[in-house]
């Protein structure tokens, strides 16, 4: 009798066990399928947010909204995964877009007049260039007017050459030619290391209102003088040559320079001079 339970038993376990493990199949595949259709969809939906159509609109969005860096990225994203849609045509005229607009924004922003030359080379007919080129005009009278200033609080012959060597064609520029020959013999006057320059001969003791002075370089090098009164005047002449400046008659101090030594005096012109320039060991 206990062998006859022990199989029915068996025999029960056994169609038990053979029950579960189906319906176990049944639940995996079942589970598969559901995964398989969830990664369908879930695909699905990636093609539909990602497809070209949805990416040229959130660019666009992004666009109006002057957000171009991820109006970029959505145009960019779309060129890179749809290289052949007709979308991305647009998607390549907006990213052009996007690069005007940048360049654009740095020059309307920026006081560095390099944005405003960029955007005017880059885009001569561009959507901003009557702008572009009024806010050029604006930046270099405004970097004029900085280098002027600071000239002007130097007020040093280094600074005013250096202004007219970056703004040669400033209504000033006469005036500040002037003024550098004046600084010039101020600085070269008061170092204690300018030379003496010899008295000039006078031809004639009548006085005149006019004065004129013959100069003969006899230094071996170029020789340069300056006369700072009631003229301002520069006077450049080369070695063993003669050269005659002319002058508004009065009180003159005058300075000179040659082979790399500087050398000055004192006069007071009113009528024909000469003078033999040589160079001198003493000092002014």
């Amino acid at each position: 009798m206990r062998e006859i339970n022990f199989i029915v038993l068996a025999i029960s376990v056994l169609f038990y066990s053979c029950v579960s493990q189906s319906e176990h199949d049944k639940i995996v595949s079942e589970k598969d399928a559901i995964a398989q259709e969830r990664d369908k969809l879930k695909q699905e939906l990636e093609d539909i947010k990602f497809g070209a159509p949805n990416l040229l609109a959130d660019g666009k969005k992004f666009y109006d909204a002057k957000d171009f860096a991820q109006a970029r990225h959505k145009f960019q994203m779309l060129l890179d995964k749809h290289p052949d849609m007709p979308q991305s045509i647009e998607a390549k005229k907006y990213l052009s877009n996007i690069e005007e607009e940048e360049s654009w924004n740095s020059a309307s922003t920026s006081d560095d007049i390099s944005y405003s030359e960029s955007y005017i080379s880059k885009y001569p007919k561009g959507k901003y260039i009557t702008k572009a080129v009024s806010r050029r005009s604006e930046l270099k009278a405004l970097n004029m007017q900085k280098a002027y200033d600071i000239a002007l609080s130097q007020n040093t012959s280094y600074g005013w050459k250096k202004f007219l060597e970056d703004y040669p064609n400033h209504d000033e520029a006469a005036s500040i030619r002037k003024k550098i020959i004046r600084l010039e013999v101020d600085e070269i006057s008061g170092d204690r290391e300018t030379g003496q320059i010899p008295s000039f001969n006078q031809y004639n003791s009548s006085y005149s209102s006019s004065s004129s002075v013959a100069i003969t370089n006899n230094t071996g090098c170029e020789l340069t003088v300056r006369y700072s009164g009631p003229d301002a005047e520069m006077i450049t002449i080369p070695s063993g040559g003669t050269r005659t400046v002319y002058l508004s008659s009065g009180s003159y101090k005058i300075a000179a320079s040659a082979c790399g030594e500087n050398y000055a005096s004192t006069e007071n012109l009113h009528g024909q001079y000469g003078s033999t320039f040589y160079i001198t060991t003493s000092r002014y």
